[in-house]
Order: C-alpha cells, then structure tokens, then sequence
C-alpha cells in the first residue's frame, strides 16, 4: 500500500458526505488504505500516523461556486484560513492538520481534497454539483496513486 486516503463528513447532512463517498468510490480500486470518517477529528492523528502519503478529502462551506474543488498540498503549510470547513465540532480537520504538524506526526506527503458544499442540512440530499465534483475527485486521487 502506498498510503491512506481518508474520507471525512457527515454522511447524513447533504454535501458534507462528499468525503465518504469519495472514499467509497476509492475502496478496493487503489494502492492505499480507504477509509471513511464521520466525527471525530482528533481520532485521524491516530489513523495517519507512520503513513507515507496521505490523502484526506472533506466538504468545504460554499465559498465561490457549489462544487468547486480545492486540492491543497498541506505538507509544509496548515489548511488556509479562507476555506472554511464544515465540521459541527469546535475540533475539526484544520485543526487535527496543525496539530499533527506540531507533533511531527504529519505524514511526509500530505493532500486535501475539499469540495465546496451548498447545503449541509441534516437529512438533504448531496447536490447535483458536489455529486459531479465527488466523482471528479474520485478519478484524481485515482490516477495519482496508480500512475
């Protein structure tokens, strides 16, 4: 295996389950461990350590247009300030990513993934164009890890 790829959200509120469909997408087709997760941040430190390569993929708030696909090389930088993530916790992926850099326990190669969302609503649907982008980076991270 090659790596992780970490699926993150909350399956049941719309467009936050963008990161675990993603990884249903990617289970079984890739040279990476595939995983969904759907609360707690803190957990991903532990899931992550000793990888070599880790790929995350979260929802983002709208910021510019639903859909949207942010791919973010977060080896040496946090997750920007302006791409809001999603999470109902106060401890969420930016957090979990400063964190793990503080620890040294950051992966050597790290990526995110987001995709902005348009709702969030307990019980909605995904969005038509955040359903689009989930398939759109399904196929990236894919052909990154087999090329």
């Amino acid at each position: 295996m090659t790596g992780l790829v970490i699926g993150f959200g909350n399956p049941d509120r719309g467009d936050d389950a963008a990161g675990p469909l993603v990884a249903r997408l990617l289970a079984g087709r890739i040279p990476a461990r595939v995983l969904e997760r759907h609360g707690d941040a803190l957990a991903l430190l532990d899931e992550w350590q000793g990888t070599p390569l880790l790929v995350l993929v979260d929802a983002a708030a709208p910021m510019d247009t639903p859909g949207r696909i942010h791919r973010l090389d977060i080896t040496t930088s946090d997750l920007p300030r302006d791409l809001a993530f999603g999470s109902t916790h106060a401890f969420g992926l930016p957090e979990a990513v400063a964190l793990s850099r503080r620890l040294g326990t950051l992966p050597p190669r790290a990526v995110v993934h987001a995709i902005e969302g348009l709702c969030f609503d307990g019980g909605a649907p995904v969005s038509p164009a955040v359903a689009a982008a989930i398939e759109a980076v399904a196929a990236r991270i894919a052909a990154e890890l087999l090329a």
